[in-house]
Order: structure tokens, then C-alpha cells, then sequence
């Protein structure tokens, strides 16, 4: 992998305009002046500089989208680089749909990182970009159906396939079975400071306690582990699949036709046990629909039917129940540690609420009972 850094750069440098201008030059990228002072608040406080512009290509304008690291920083560099490297090879492997890079410097060496890349007219399409909670109230049961087709797309490329420089761009996702267990009990210890708490903090599964209205959250969640450990267990070291890592509404553009593209690889990597980076990509996709049941519903639909077309419906059960206990679980708890001021919004309740009361389907789609 590149050197992100040179070891006299300051990790706090921060991309200035007129580098910013030098690259467009050279890149033939023009943006909109309206969108200066946008760009300019990013270079001043964003973590990226992001902006659609044009590139001359030719005797042709194509429109594209710009992205760069607003500050030299490893923590930025890395999930940056991962995006780039990972989204050129998807885009010449050709088997899952993804927005090629036209342009891009990956190495600090050669000055400021930044990529050119395909983009798409959010104008003409019904859904398109998914910007806000309205937009995710759009999407349908024939979306749902396509994201597990994508997923089960991006899961079934061959690791081995991948050039060794990119695979060493891409994190590593923990596949032990034993080991997801373990962290999601830990995320029920970890003390979070509640709203009807006032502030006092109190460990997370005594939050859930009262939201669930039983008192033994914590007890159920490890026997609920316990049975379907051995499921998931069976699937270490069966196949390595790749983790698009940060699946969300947000990061996906919905055409007309009801087809998802997957947007925004920062994050993505490699997991050892293709069930549990189902269970990551798949809850983490279910529980940020947090204002959409139908949706919500029809991913878990269409990722059991899969699997029991393919003869392995306990399976698919286990997966959809963890997902649904792992992202559910830990989103929830994340809402209970903003501040007392932003919990009290109507929207933020509503998320947490939403998100908390699914988690109670996790034993639902497991067949067994939480309410006894």
C-alpha cells in the first residue's frame, strides 16, 4: 500500500484553495461558482472537499464527481485510498455495478489525494441519491429484493481474484463466531447516559429492560446466541466474501426500474466467515430504515427466501435474527449517549424507538419467544 504520509507532513495540513484549483486545472474540472462557498466550508471544516462538476473529455463536457481529503490524515487517507483501489477493481471485474474512477492520486508523494468518478443525475430518477429520512420512506419491497441480489453479488466475487496491493487496502473482519458473541454482550455492558435517566449513565441492557418492558434483556440476548451459534460456527473458514462494511440507505442510488447500486467503499473489507459479513452488511442496512417497517420486512423476506432456495433455511434464519440483534442492538445504544438536548428531538425519539422495538423480531425470526 502507498505511503500515506511523508514523515515531515503535519496530519493536520489542510488542502488549500489554490492546490484545490491547481487539481481542477489539470483535471479540466470545473464547478459551478455557485458552489465555491460550499467548497470552501468544506476545505475550511469538512472532513472531504465533494462536489459535481464537469470534465472536459475531448470536445465533450461529462459531467463527474470530485472527491478529496480535506486534511492530510491517516484516518482519512486509509477508508479514501480503500474506495478507490476497491472501486477500480469492481468496475473492471464487471460483476457488481459501481461508479468507476476516471482520475485519481492515491499517493502523497505525487501531492494531494483525490478521485474523479462516474456519477448519476439524481433529477432523473424517482428515488435516486438518498439524502434524507423522506427519501428512504420511497423505497419499496422490489428495492429490498435487489439490494440482498447486490449483496449476495459483491459476496460472491473470489477474494482470491482481487490483486494482492488491493486486499491490503481492505480492512479484516473478525470471523470467529465465538468472538461476534462475545462483542455483542459487551456492547450491552457499556454504560450510556439515557434520557429518562436525565444523564445518570447506567450499563445499556438495563436501558433496554425498561424500553422492552421485561428484566432480564441481557439473559435472553446470550441464550438467543447460544442457540444459534452453531449455525453460524459451521461457516468459519468455508469462504472468504467481501463486506461493503457501511451498507445504509444513504449509500445507495435506486433507479427507476427498482435496480440498487451500492455507493461509498471506505469502509468495506474481507471476512473469513461469509455469514457474519451478512450479518453486518444486512443489519446495518435494515436498521438505518429505521422510518420504513415495509422495507425493513421485505430485506428480511428476501434474504430467507435465498436461503431457502439454496436448502439452508436455518441458516438464513440465524443471519437475519443476528443481523437484526447485532445492528439494532448497537445502533439503539448509540442514540443513547447524544446529548440529553439532541435525544428530546422528535425525529431522534422516533429513530431510537423504532430501532430499539425491532430488536424484539431477532427472536421472532428465530422462533423463539421474548415475551414469556
Amino acid at each position: 500500500m502507498k505511503e500515506l504520509l511523508s514523515p515531515e507532513q503535519n496530519q493536520e495540513e489542510r488542502i488549500n484553495k489554490d492546490g484545490l484549483n491547481e487539481i481542477f486545472a489539470n483535471e479540466q474540472f470545473s464547478v459551478d461558482p455557485e458552489l465555491n462557498k460550499i467548497i470552501e466550508e468544506q476545505i475550511e471544516s469538512g472532513r472531504y472537499v465533494t462536489v459535481v462538476g464537469e470534465r472536459q473529455e475531448g470536445d465533450n463536457k461529462i459531467e463527474c464527481f470530485f472527491k478529496a481529503p480535506a486534511k492530510a490524515s491517516k484516518e482519512i487517507d486509509e477508508p479514501f485510498i480503500r474506495q478507490v483501489l476497491l472501486g477500480k477493481f469492481l468496475k473492471e471485474d464487471g460483476r457488481v455495478e459501481t461508479r468507476g474512477i476516471i482520475s485519481a492520486n492515491i499517493d502523497r508523494q505525487e501531492g494531494p489525494l483525490y478521485a474523479v468518478m462516474e456519477t448519476l443525475e439524481s433529477s432523473e430518477a424517482r428515488v435516486g441519491f438518498i439524502t434524507n429520512a423522506e427519501d428512504m420512506e420511497l423505497l419499496t419491497p422490489i428495492e429490498a429484493q435487489n439490494c440482498i441480489k447486490v449483496l449476495d453479488q459483491l459476496q460472491n466475487i473470489d477474494v482470491s481474484e482481487i490483486p494482492d496491493h488491493v486486499q491490503e487496502a481492505l480492512r479484516i473482519f473478525d470471523g470467529n463466531t465465538d468472538n461476534f458473541c462475545e462483542s455483542l454482550v459487551d456492547v450491552l455492558e457499556k454504560r450510556v447516559k439515557a434520557l429518562d435517566t436525565e444523564g445518570e449513565d447506567e450499563p445499556y441492557h438495563q436501558v433496554l429492560n425498561r424500553r422492552l418492558g421485561i428484566s432480564n434483556f441481557k439473559e435472553k440476548t446470550i441464550q438467543l446466541l447460544d442457540a444459534l451459534r452453531n449455525v453460524i460456527k459451521n461457516e468459519e473458514q468455508k469462504k472468504e466474501s467481501l463486506v461493503h462494511g457501511d451498507l445504509a440507505p444513504n449509500n445507495l442510488y435506486v433507479y427507476d426500474n427498482g435496480d440498487v447500486e451500492f455507493l461509498d467503499l471506505e469502509w468495506a473489507g474481507i471476512c473469513k466467515n461469509k455469514a457474519i459479513g451478512t450479518i453486518i452488511d444486512f443489519g446495518n442496512l435494515r436498521a438505518r430504515a429505521w422510518n420504513n417497517k415495509e422495507f425493513r420486512y421485505a430485506l428480511d423476506e428476501a434474504l430467507l427466501k435465498k436461503h431457502q432456495e439454496e436448502g439452508r433455511e436455518e441458516l438464513g434464519r440465524a443471519i437475519i435474527s443476528l443481523g437484526i440483534l447485532r445492528s439494532h442492538m448497537r445502533l439503539a445504544g448509540y442514540f443513547e449517549n447524544y446529548s440529553l438536548e439532541k435525544q428530546q428531538k422528535e425525529e431522534e425519539m422516533n429513530r431510537r424507538e423504532s430501532t430499539e422495538v425491532d430488536i424484539v423480531r431477532a427472536w421472532e425470526v428465530a422462533g423463539l419467544s421474548f415475551y414469556e
